[in-house]
């Protein structure tokens, strides 16, 4: 699957999810924010597509995709940035027991 076609994909998704998803310039990594009670991801217009899709794909990991059509290719990309951040957690958890 073409990177263009996930990225459309995973902002369809969110859009879904009531998240609106913005391309904006500017010197910020992305993720997800509320301006005046609205749900936003931000995506930085300057970064590579593999970075945009990492972002979209992180924050939509921590929503509930239940009963979502969502194609195989970006459900997995999901589901392994949900995987990544629990890891990423179980070693912090770690580290601060030391």
């Amino acid at each position: 699957m073409k990177k263009e076609k996930i990225l459309t994909e995973l902002e369809s998704v969110a859009e879904k999810l009531d998240i609106k998803v913005r391309h904006e310039k500017g010197d910020f990594a992305g993720g997800y924010c509320t301006k005046d009670e609205e749900n936003l991801i931000l995506l930085n217009k300057r970064h590579m597509i593999d970075r945009k899709i990492n972002v979209l794909a992180r924050e939509l990991a921590k929503c509930d995709l239940a009963g979502m059509e969502i194609s195989k290719p970006v459900l997995g990309i999901i589901e392994s940035e949900r995987k990544r951040a629990s890891q990423i957690e179980l070693e912090e958890i770690s580290d601060s027991e030391d």
